[in-house]
């Protein structure tokens, strides 16, 4: 199915792609439509094609900090988060991170799309979004649960590589927690694929429902496409530079890359373009690497200054997450069983689920299906006082000129975001515990209210410390640097369990919290437990951005790298201003969206 070192070492190819992940390997398929294009692709991983780890559902969060499946990658320690080094986890296999992700699919408001726009990219905004995420898309229409499994085709594609589907098995909590939500002042939607996400909706998943495996983009957009001769595609090469020379008129163009394979270093030579597709973390990493970034910081990590675009590795910025759990003590709700995936965490009842799988029946096959999206307004009566604390200290910021160019246009925007009650938090309904119980019982059944930061103000970088290509590189999220986002997330923690004591979820859970528990109850206790425990939900964004030059800016709407005539990103690296979803479906959208662009340039 892969291809081998001899036919790539030393070889010319019109297309090499670095990174066979999501966007990737979209990329792949695409520009290989014509027969006359040579496309090669590099994968760092292995290729883990028909692996049931991958392709199991439920069995996802044993992917992480696996070798095989995950860069494992660690922040340094969080000055404002206790010190604390966080996990940072991303695919490295053929299908990227859409191979250990959590499946969820579903697309942002258009405020966040239009932004791009606003930020200087003309072509990037909701419209064209919404248009090439259908294109991605299969959509398989449910049979069952059509309560709660609601969708509005408009908005959905149909012919696409990607199946997406509801869960066949869902937990029957949606119902309750509906109904609690709903007193607290969230409506019901039908689809916020729509754009509209205000409120509480059944989220799909890149699910096969006639398989119940995982869709991803290796076995939905390369595996079929594979034979293609004029696609090749090398695993286990991890690209350790791009070959560059410099134009007379002091551009830089991409010759190839330099590449290990089999502990060997190799080259392969580009004959129009290189299109760095290596995710939010090593797609600056490499263009450091190749000596593009900031003079400063190529210096130091020993690396020969060939561009200086001091953008590169800058506004980073990361969803955060963590839930409170409650034990499941009610049967049913409706007429309908509750179910939980906490027999999983037991290998005998986790061995009667699996034989349960194939038949699309079983823990196995249940997914996140409930999910909320609200703006600050909604969870608690003080947002306007801690929007404008907010407010004042970036307007001092501003008259202080503390802030770049940039950063102050995103600013700007957030804050009207803010005012517009554009939804900006998250919370999920999951049927499971967020941590593994510290009492195991086979038969107790827990529900996690996950609730997440989706807009932070914080900014973070990642860099390279070093000259080799081996080592990951230095990242530094700066997480609660702006202390809006902790308080955000304190309120956050308080308005879920508001919603936990609310009938007719509240007759289904046990007065007592499971975690974090009642230990944990003013703001200042919530706070420093946010702090100790939350997560990131590794949805980095920023590190590559598309805004203009003088903006921070690392590529422009085409998606070249300023300063060089053929380096393209495709991935979410580029987005400079944070979603309020999950970035799967953004992925997808960005790399179908560029394979016309640069097909356009052919």
């Amino acid at each position: 199915m892969v291809d081998n070192i001899t036919d790539v070492a030393s070889k010319e190819f019109d297309y090499i792609i670095v990174g066979g992940g999501t966007c990737g390997l979209v990329l792949a398929n695409r520009l290989s439509e014509d027969s006359s294009v040579r496309v090669l692709v590099l994968e760092a991983g292995n290729a883990n094609l028909n692996d049931a780890m991958i392709l199991t559902p439920a069995m996802r969060a044993r992917l992480f900090n696996d070798p095989k499946y995950d860069w494992a990658f660690r922040t340094v320690p969080q000055e404002h988060s206790n010190n604390r080094v966080y996990a940072w986890a991303r695919g490295k296999c053929l299908g990227g991170s859409s191979a250990i992700n959590f499946q969820l699919w579903n697309k942002p408001a258009r405020d966040y799309l239009d932004a791009l726009t606003e930020l200087g990219n003309p072509g990037w905004n909701w419209e064209t979004f919404d248009k090439y995420s259908r294109k991605a898309e299969r959509f398989a229409v449910p049979t069952h649960d059509s309560d709660v499994l609601t969708y509005d085709l408009a908005h959905r594609g149909n012919d696409g590589p990607l199946v997406t589907s509801f869960s066949s098995v869902i937990s029957g909590l949606e119902r309750p927690a509906l109904e609690a939500f709903k007193q607290h002042g969230v409506p019901a939607l039908a689809d916020s694929s729509s754009g509209l996400t205000n409120g509480f909706t059944a989220i799909s998943a890149t699910l096969d429902p006639e398989t119940h495996t995982r869709s991803y983009s290796a076995n939905m957009y390369y595996k079929p496409v594979a034979s293609r001769e004029n696609l090749i595609v090398l695993v286990n090469a991890q690209v350790s530079r791009l070959q560059v020379k410099t134009n007379d008129d002091g551009t830089i163009t991409a010759t190839g890359v330099q590449f290990m394979h089999d502990g060997n270093l190799s080259e392969a030579r580009a004959k129009k373009e290189v299109v760095l597709c290596a995710g939010a973390i090593m797609s600056p990493q490499i263009l450091e690497l190749s000596g593009i970034g900031d003079q400063e910081v190529l210096r130091k990590a020993g690396v020969d200054v060939q561009l200086n675009l001091p953008g590169v590795g800058t506004n980073v910025q990361e969803h955060l997450y963590t839930g409170v759990t409650y034990q499941v003590t009610g049967s049913e709700y409706g007429g309908h069983e509750l179910q939980t995936t906490d027999s999983l965490m037991y290998p005998e009842e986790a061995a009667k689920q699996l034989a349960l799988h194939p038949s699309g029946q079983g823990a196995y096959n249940m997914l996140h299906t409930g999910i909320v999206f609200l703006p600050l307004d909604t969870v608690c009566t003080s947002a306007a006082d801690i929007q404008k604390v907010l407010a004042d200290t970036i307007r001092a910021g501003f008259e202080k000129d503390a802030y770049p160019n940039g950063l102050r246009k995103q600013y700007e925007l957030q804050l009207r975001h803010l005012r517009d009650k554009v939804p900006s938090l998250e919370i999920v309904i999951t049927p499971g515990p967020i941590t593994r119980p510290t009492v195991l019982d086979p038969t107790r059944k827990q529900m996690s209210l996950v609730f997440a930061l989706n807009t932070p103000f914080s900014r973070g970088t990642i860099h390279i410390n070093s000259n080799d290509f081996r080592e990951q590189p230095v990242i530094d999220p700066r997480i609660f640097e702006e202390p809006y986002d902790l308080n955000t997330l304190v309120e956050l923690v308080k308005f879920n369990r508001r919603v936990a004591r609310t009938e007719p979820l509240a007759g289904l859970l046990s007065g007592t919290e499971v975690y974090p528990g009642p230990q944990i109850e003013t703001d200042e206790q919530i706070a420093e437990w946010l702090k100790n425990t939350i997560s990131t939900t590794y949805h980095t964004v920023g590190s590559c951005s598309m805004l203009p030059l003088e903006d921070g800016g690392v590529v422009d709407p085409k998606l070249k790298v300023y300063g060089t005539t053929n380096v393209r990103v495709v991935d979410i690296s580029i987005i400079p201003l944070h979603v309020g979803s999950h970035t799967q479906a953004v992925a997808y959208g960005i790399a179908e969206q560029a394979a016309d662009i640069i097909k356009a340039d052919m």
